[in-house]
Parts: structure tokens; sequence; C-alpha cells
């Protein structure tokens, strides 16, 4: 057998510290050499971290009202403390801050999860195989890009690995309840990250209660099964959680599902992306294959496809249950495509594919373990099959591109993006620090204005189409010393832009015109 000169309880560690290293030189590289503004790209990493400062740095109603709808607020609240450097929000920084460390952790359980498989014939996946398993989930490009930035994949997968991980340890010894706690708590983060994970809790519970009823396990004592099950049901709190806050704030515990101008479903209805998609099976699985082809290569997918093969024949219980656990999240992505509720067109929404890499990287473990143990005199075949899943992954940039990385640079090359760059670099130079600033861009251009100027957050009144109660929508100038106003406003301020549009000589006659470009006028109020 094929053995690595690394001590098994170090290789956690080593783990962490190479992809830490990896993510800040990758980090410092985009940053420092290809665009200030690269760890900003996605237009939703722009809006997390807006989304999490106005916890505390808000005009209107700072705190727990910011949980707001759609978004799960967990993320949110983990990148509180780096938003509020000043610094890290506006670079980028403080997504890195949050997303590098999990994307190392995930990495971690990985690596522990392909350790933990127990093949027939003491057959295990030893340690070189799982350690280059955790390497290439995270020098993946497309993965560690999303590992740098602050979009809520990296934290979701944390929680979602981290809960597999428990799950596996348990379903290989139900008597040890410590992991079904800790797999039920991390499955509950897990549902308050992304909703790609809500059909694992209902998994969860009918595993629990049919591994209870099994013969093996008859004849437990009754205060333990009943502990078992009340384990399994609190990886349903935060799904409780959240239908609840939606109730108490929106009068709809599903107004997450349909709220107008920020739902999946309503994007999915309003762009043209679903019409190719909704229904249409062939479409989606084409959509969804090359991506997935594009994102990990032919060659770590045809490993795991061999890996698949070799687990699939081997005679062991539950080997099913665990795979369906790892495939509940990207099913849940196919589904939703299908039914016309999500989005997704090759290079756009890329990142969804991050869900499949726990499956893809399990069953690549297995396929090194298993020629390890066949080339047991032929190292070199072992040490070769390594070797060419790292280059071509490393060398896909040249060729491919970095998928995700071309999907966030694809949302902010928009016109009204980079123009908005422009205006909120201006507005940083003109703001004295007097007065309040109102905006009139919609919600996901007005957070690119406000990131990129450095401005409090408290210091904008941010005016979309719920804001018309607003004394200050009517009369600025009695309440707002600056304006900033687009032409091309998003969605969810078409009618609240267009009202002051339509009056701009009365803005005129309060206001003087400070910084103008094609889309945008940034307006200081008169003396």
């Amino acid at each position: 057998m094929l053995e690595i000169a690394v001590g098994k309880r170090r290789d956690p560690a080593l783990i962490f510290l190479a992809v830490i290293a990896i993510g800040l030189a990758t980090a410092f590289y985009l940053y420092f050499v290809v665009d200030k503004y690269s760890l900003l790209y996605y237009w939703d990493a722009v809006s997390h971290s807006v989304a999490a400062r106005k916890f505390v740095d808000w005009s209107e109603n700072p705190g727990l009202g910011q949980i707001g709808t759609v978004w799960m607020p967990l993320p949110h609240f983990l990148l509180i403390p780096f938003t509020l450097v000043n610094f890290l929000f506006a670079t980028g920084f403080a997504g890195l801050a949050l997303s590098l460390p999990c994307l190392a952790l995930t990495s971690i359980f990985l690596y522990k999860m392909a350790k933990a498989l127990k093949l027939p014939s003491n057959f295990v996946v030893p340690s070189f195989a799982a350690f280059a398993g955790a390497l290439l989930y995270a020098t993946n490009p497309n993965i560690l890009y999303l590992g740098i930035t602050s979009m809520t994949e990296a934290p979701f997968m944390l929680f979602f690995v981290a809960s597999a991980y428990y799950f596996q340890l348990w379903y290989q010894n139900s008597d040890r309840l410590r992991n079904l706690i800790l797999s039920s708590v991390f499955l509950s983060f897990a549902t308050l990250c992304r909703y790609e994970s809500w059909f694992l809790p209902v998994f969860l519970v009918i595993v629990v209660l049919g591994v209870l009823l099994t013969k093996k396990n008859r004849s437990q004592a009754t205060n333990r099964k009943v502990l078992a099950i009340f384990s399994s049901v609190l990886s349903l709190s935060s799904i409780v959680f959240w239908l609840a806050w939606n109730e108490y704030h929106y009068g709809d515990p599903f107004e997450f599902s349909k709220a107008q101008y920020y739902s999946a479903s309503w994007y999915a209805q309003n762009r043209p992306f679903r019409e190719l998609l909704f229904l249409q099976p062939v479409n989606v699985l084409s959509v969804y294959g090359v991506t997935a082809l594009v994102m990990y290569g032919p060659l770590l997918l045809g490993a795991a496809a061999v890996g698949y093969h070799f687990f699939r024949k081997a005679r062991m219980d539950g080997k099913k249950v665990l795979l369906l656990f790892l495939a509940l999240p990207p099913l849940f992505t196919i589904i939703s495509l299908l039914i016309g509720i999500g989005e997704m067109a090759y290079w756009f929404n890329s990142r969804f594919m991050v869900l499949l890499s726990p499956l893809v990287i399990m069953m690549g473990c297995v396929f090194l373990a298993k020629i390890d143990r066949r080339a047991a005199e032929k190292r070199i075949i072992v040490v070769a099959a390594i070797a060419a899943l790292f280059v071509y992954q490393l060398a896909t940039p040249a060729f491919s591109g970095v998928i995700t990385l071309s999907d966030a640079k694809g949302g902010y090359s928009v016109k009204e993006n980079q123009l908005a760059v422009h205006t909120g670099e201006a507005l940083k130079s003109l703001y004295d620090g007097n007065g309040s600033i109102m905006i009139l861009t919609g919600s996901g251009l007005e957070h690119r204005v406000m990131i990129t100027s450095g401005i409090a957050l408290r210091n904008f009144d941010e005016i979309i189409e719920p804001s018309t109660w607003k004394a200050s929508f009517k009369e600025p100038w009695s309440y707002d010393r600056w304006i900033v106003i687009t032409s091309h406003p998003g969605s969810d301020a078409i009618q609240t832009t267009k009202y002051w549009l339509d009056r701009q000589d009365e803005l005129a006659y309060h206001y003087n015109i400070m910084y103008e470009n094609e889309y945008y006028k940034i307006m200081s109020l008169k003396q």
C-alpha cells in the first residue's frame, strides 16, 4: 500500500494550513494584480456583505429587523464582525475572512469522511487518498473562488459536509448518540444557510426511525430511542424558525418563496432561463451535465464514476443511505430547475454545482484507494493518477477558464454595474460626512454604490418600491442633503425612480449636479 510521510493526526492541520495559504495567495493575486474589485464581482457577494453590516450600521430599524425574508440569515450573522471593519467590507476581504476558514474546515471533514468509510474485507480509504480528495476539493478553482468571497456556499458546505460526516459515523454505529446530535445540529445550521438542504432533516428523521425499528435496536431502552428521535427532529428547528419568522413579520410562512423582486421563483418567472428548463428534463440534464463536466473535468468525474462502480458492488449495509444524503442537495437543484423556480444556463449560476462536490470527492477517494490496493507493487500508477487529477484541475483555468469567476465577472461587467462603481467612487470623493444620501437605484445597484463609496450605511436613505411611505420620498430636500439617482434602476425601484426622473426640474431647483455619467447623477443640496 502507498504510504505518505504524514502523521494521520497532523493531516487535518496540514490540510487547514495549506487551504488557508492557497486561498490567501489567490485572493491577494486577484486583488493586487487582477482587479481590486475581483472579490466583489458577484452581485450577491456585495449584497450579502451589505445585509450583514445593516444589522449594526443602518438608519432604519437596525438589529433583528434586518433579517428580512428570502435569504437565510445565518451567513449574514457570521459575516457581521468582518463587515464592520471598513477595509474588509469595502474590498471584499470580509467575505474571505468567513468563507476561507469554512473552505478549509470543509476539506478536513471530507478527509475524515473518506477515512471513515467502512468497506468490506477490511478495505479502508488510505490517508493519502483522503488527503488528495480534500485538496482536490479545496484547490478546484471554481470552488476556491467561492471560498474567498462572501457568497453563502462556503458556510453552507461546511455545515452540510459536517452533518454528513457525523451522520455517517452514527449510521455505522447507532449506539453513539453524540454523533447523531452533532449531525442534527450541523444540519440545522445548513438549513439556515441555503434551501438546498431542506430535504435532509426529513430524510434524517426517516432514517433514524428506520434504524430504531430494526431487530438490532428493538431492545434498546425506550428513553434512548426517544432521545434519538428528539435528536433527529432537532434538525428541523431552523426550518420551523424560518417559517415562524416569515409568518410573524410578513403574515405568510412561505413569503420567502414568492416575495416580489427578491425570491428565486420571482426571478425565474421574470427572466428568460425558465423557458429552456421548465418541465424539460433533457435540457436540464444537458445544462447540469455540461456545467459539471467543465467544473470538475472529465478525469475527476471519470474517477468518481469508477469509484462509484466499486462502491456500488461492495457488500456493505447502508451504502445507499450515505450516497442519498450527499445526493439530496444537488437533486434539490435539479428539481427546482425542472419545476421552474430555479435558474441555470451553463456558466450562469454554475456555483450551484459545488453541491455535487462531496459526492464526487468521496467516490474519487474510493477510486484512488481501489487502484492503490490493486497496484500495491506499482505505486507509480497511483502517483500518476493523483498527479493527473491535480495537473488537469490546476491547468483548467488556462483552457476553459474558471466558470464561477466568469459567471461573477459577467454580472459585474454589465454597464449599469460598471457605472455604479464609478458613481460610488465619485461619491466617496465628494461626500464630506455631512447629511444623508437618498439613493434611487434599486437595491442591487445601491449596494454596489454603497460598498464602493466606503460611506457608513447609516448615512443612506434607501428608496425602493416599498419605501414610498417615507416623508423623504416626496420631499427629499427637507431630509437628504445628497441624492444618487439612475436612469436604469433595478426592478425594485422602477416606479420610485421614475417618479423623480419625471420631476427633474423640481430636483434641479433644490439640488446641484455634482457628478454625472451616462446612467447616474450625484446631486448636492443648494446652500
